[in-house]
């Protein structure tokens, strides 16, 4: 098992650096304008460095560490894996469609980072990592999953009431609008929004973040720290505080808990909800909405 384990975090980490790389490269040249061959000159010694940087914090494996690789990996994923996915399905496999080109390039690139983070995160809790205390029971786990579930829904509700009757802010969250129109165009896509995301954001910004913050001063000074990049990580500044409160939400049930599957549940239902009312039964939804309006403007017209 040990022989497996090794043998995936070596040909992972190569991959991620491989990431690194490209994305050193891509930064030379569109932020400084460096021609290909200095980008990859200066690139080459950065990926080593980086290499034997992130080399020495595996080999440590304290909590810290690890949590710091965590997010290492998340931000690779985001940058460095989807470039280099994009790059190869564009180049080798000639796609061009925007919306497909995005989503098996997310795919690829959360499916690695997912697995990273896994890798990394072996053994955390046995290795002084996770929330201290008692862990709820197998029966108050499940209940729990099914409250959070309400839970969060219910404060997704009333932060987007704040939001729009004291702010004036539409509900309509453009991040959300540009995931579900790739997902619309490319069904696969559903599962990064509905799965893959939720179990990464949860154990980068739950379990990684919040956790070590949490550890080391309360409750509260974790939850808006975390839940502050939560929300700004999405870059929909508008909807800052709905994410923000479904940050302390999903914190609050980490806590209660010290489990971290039941935010990654609860997380899970609400990105799957707004798949399914959004993509999968949409049009559905608008012919009913369409039958709905038609019923009730006859009523008008009869009773007037």
């Amino acid at each position: 098992m040990n022989k497996i384990y090794y043998s995936f975090g070596i040909l992972f980490f190569v991959i991620m650096q491989i990431a690194v790389a490209f994305t050193l490269v891509v930064v030379f040249q569109g932020v400084f304008t460096m021609n290909s061959g200095l980008s990859i000159l200066l690139a080459l010694p950065l990926t080593i460095a980086i290499a034997f940087l992130t080399s020495r914090m595996v080999i440590r494996n304290t909590v810290t560490m690890r949590y710091a690789l965590v997010v290492l990996a998340y931000i690779v994923m985001q940058t460095g894996l989807a470039l280099v996915a994009s790059t190869l399905l564009a180049s080798i496999f000639n796609v061009t469609n925007q919306a497909l080109l995005i989503g098996l390039s997310s795919i690829l690139s959360f499916t690695v980072g997912l697995v990273v983070i896994l890798l990394i995160l072996r053994r955390d809790e046995q290795l002084d990592g996770g929330l201290r205390g008692p862990k709820m029971k197998t029966g108050e786990t499940v209940a729990w999953s099914i409250i959070g579930i309400f839970l969060v829904f219910g404060t997704q509700i009333v932060a987007g009431l704040i939001q729009s009757l004291l702010f004036g802010i539409d509900q309509g969250s453009e991040n959300t609008a540009d995931l579900v129109a790739i997902a619309q165009e490319f069904l696969p896509f559903i599962v990064v929004i509905a799965v893959i995301g939720p179990i990464i954001e949860e154990l980068v910004f739950r379990k990684a973040i919040f956790g070590w913050l949490y550890r080391r001063t309360n409750f509260f000074v974790a939850g808006l720290i975390s839940s502050l990049i939560f929300a700004v990580i999405h870059f929909d500044f508008e909807h800052i505080l709905i994410y923000g409160a479904m940050g302390f939400a999903f914190a609050f049930l980490y806590v209660k808990t010290k489990r971290i599957i039941v935010p990654i549940i609860a997380h899970i239902a609400l990105n799957s909800f707004v798949v399914v009312v959004q993509v999968l039964f949409i049009d559905k939804i608008n012919e009913f909405m369409d039958t709905a309006t038609f019923i009730f403007t006859r009523i008008g017209m009869i009773l007037l």
